[in-house]
């Protein structure tokens, strides 16, 4: 048998470790706010600013998913020093870039699964590919997930190989918080269950040859059926203290239970159907203004399953694990596949596997090449992969160099899903450098009149108090700032009364905004020296606690699906039906209902002032103390 080379040298290992945190955290951590807040990180932000200030969370079965997010984010928040309750969009990105880093370390618990040059490579991988940065740096569920299930093996993996009752504990740990964090979790854990019983039946268990009398005298044994029943009990109480608010509403608990009768039904795809093939064309070649390939990671990926199965050399154990992680990545792979609802984010757990099997791969490719010219060649190609995965990460995140085009939200960046273009930032600045103009500042009336109430605009408009949403046009129509979809625009306008001011921004692709702006506004924005209102309104100036221009009572919603960038979208559902949770404070108006996105390649949209349309003279405000609609949680689908 031929001699095993010696592994990658301790001073070589730290460096490219210092390697791999250092691009990882560039990557991560560099101007988180700079891209536009997505749907469901809009909606998402506003939950985890109510959880802050009420301290309490209402668990939507139908529409939203666990609490754990909404904690992380209230935690970090004071231990940063932030306010949590006006945690802006970068401080938000932070708390779920951690996690995103801490994939980057999680190979070091596999170590010696794993071996240094596969650890390493491994961390490597993960701190430059393309998918795992752009969803670092996006406020969702799914990094946190992908962490807590790495961590899950990793703890019990570290425990077969100790015996330290500690990891049994962080493993319940976060099998709960995968429960609090997204209910999909069972589909992780029926390929868990799946890998562990052939890996059973075929191979063995994890545990090291002899470990028992090894242990034996050291510490007390611990029977595997006690040690499941420990992890599945802390896992249960972990989740139940979350979403029962620290054990005192239990309805929480029940809803989490009962939701998977939802999901059975959401699977079929609601609007999200893609081939089975979808998730491998994702992660190996797309060509849309540019190469997006990760293929350099399930190949070296591929290499380490061949490796793990056929490598009779090594530890029994090592061995199980191996085949374990090799037969968990696919049977995972092949029931998201399988599932016709897909979002780019959902394969995210597949691909932190193959990134641990493609350190395994490289690892027996270096193994494998002896001949020092051969080698050089295999570390430059390798480097060179490295470098193609890193400038896909730069233009993936907007981490560029001045001049290089960037594709943080543009379509044809295959891990953008419906995601805001970056024209509604400057309606959003627009809507506040009119209303800073206007004389009630921030209660300035606008109207947002939108199938979707303009989300992610709820947002951006959080610090607007006089901000009024519906999804049809209303029986009023006076506030000087009003925003619409483009095709609604020309009905308005023939409602309005006085002369108003039309542009056009981008809401997402293929999904186009109109802003009207009275004339009187718009002129005095463009020359501050003339008055903001009407004459005839200039002593009904809107004061600060004013009422906004929406009706007393808006129509019901119309039953729709809702269908945002999610994993399981839910199925029509009548506004009526659904639990409502507060509005932070200083809002008024309902908050938006449902999105539906728009997946076709959007032409960017420009500014541009159409001609002024004429009315008749505008009617008088309503008086302050007018009855107000009370506001709403948007109806959100899940991620």
């Amino acid at each position: 048998m031929a001699r095993e080379p010696a592994p990658l040298n301790w001073k070589s290992f730290i460096l490219l470790l210092i390697l791999a945190l250092g691009l990882g955290s560039l990557y991560r951590f560099t101007d988180l706010a700079k891209k536009p807040m997505h749907t469901d990180e809009a909606i998402l932000a506003l939950k985890t600013h109510e959880y802050a200030q009420s301290r309490t969370f209402e668990y939507d079965p139908k529409d939203y998913h666990g609490p754990f997010l909404h904690h992380a984010a209230d935690l970090t928040g004071k231990w940063r020093g932030w306010d949590p309750t006006v945690m802006d969009e970068g401080e938000l990105r932070w708390v779920v870039a951690v996690f995103g880093l801490g994939l980057v370390l999680l190979p070091l618990l596999m170590i010696d699964g794993l071996g240094r040059t596969g650890a390493v490579v491994a961390a490597l991988l993960a701190a430059v590919s393309p998918m795992l940065n752009y969803y670092s740096r996006y406020y969702i569920m799914e990094v946190p997930f992908v962490f807590q299930t790495g961590l899950f093996i990793a703890s019990l993996w570290r425990w077969s190989q100790k015996r330290n009752f500690l990891w049994l504990l962080l493993a319940g740990l976060c099998l709960g918080f995968m429960h609090a964090t997204k209910e999909t979790f069972v589909l992780n854990l029926a390929a868990m269950a799946a890998a562990w019983g052939l890996v059973s039946l075929r191979i063995g268990s994890f545990e090291p040859r002899n470990a028992r009398l090894s242990y034996a005298g050291a510490r007390p044994t611990i029977p595997d059926w006690l040690a499941w029943l420990i992890v599945a009990g802390v896992g249960a109480v972990t989740s139940i203290w979350m979403f029962s608010n620290g054990f005192k509403e239990w309805q929480g608990v029940h809803d989490s239970i009962v939701t998977y009768d939802s999901y059975l039904r959401r699977s079929g795809g609601s609007g999200h159907e893609k081939p089975w093939h979808y998730y491998l064309q994702l992660m190996t070649w797309r060509k849309d203004g540019f190469v997006w390939s990760e293929a350099l990671i399930p190949v070296l990926a591929l290499i380490g399953m061949m490796d793990a199965l056929l490598d009779k050399r090594r530890a029994n154990n090592v061995r199980a694990f191996l085949v374990f992680l090799s037969i968990y990545g696919l049977v995972l792979l092949a029931i998201y596949s399988i599932i016709p609802y897909k979002t780019p984010w959902s394969v995210m757990a597949v691909q932190y596997t193959f990134v641990l099997l493609a350190g395994l791969g490289m690892r027996r490719l270096f193994r494998a090449v002896q001949v020092p010219l051969f080698k050089t060649v295999l570390i430059i190609l390798f480097a060179t992969g490295i470098y193609h995965l890193c400038s896909q990460t730069n233009l993936a995140t907007d981490y560029s160099f001045p001049g290089t085009t960037r594709y943080a939200a543009d379509s044809r960046n295959p891990y953008v899903y419906s995601h805001t273009t970056t024209n509604l930032l400057a309606l959003s600045k627009r809507i506040h450098e009119l209303a800073a103009r206007h004389p009630a500042g921030k209660s300035t009336p606008v109207q947002i009149i939108q199938a979707e109430h303009g989300w992610p605009l709820p947002w951006y408009l959080r610090d607007l108090t006089q901000v009024g949403y519906q999804n049809q046009i209303p029986t009023k129509l006076e506030a000087p700032i009003i925003v619409t979809d483009k095709g609604r625009g020309e009905e308005i306008l023939t409602k309005l009364q006085g002369e108003y001011i039309s542009s056009d921004y981008g809401l997402r692709p293929g999904v186009m905004l109109s802003l009207l702006v009275e004339k009187y506004l718009w002129e005095a924005y463009l020359n501050p020296e003339l008055p903001a209102v009407p004459p005839n309104k200039a002593e009904l100036a809107v004061e600060e606690d004013a009422a906004p221009p929406v009706p007393a009572s808006l129509p019901v919603l119309p039953p729709g699906d809702t269908t945002g960038s999610t994993d399981l979208a839910a199925p029509a559902t009548p506004e009526s039906s659904i639990r409502h949770l507060p509005v932070p404070a200083g809002r008024t108006g309902p908050l938006p209902a449902a999105l539906s996105p728009a997946l076709a390649r959007p032409a960017e949209p420009a500014l541009g002032d159409a001609p002024v349309r004429k009315a008749e003279p505008v009617p008088e405000i309503p008086p302050e103390g007018e009855a107000t609609p009370k506001p709403k949680r948007s109806k959100r689908s899940r991620q």
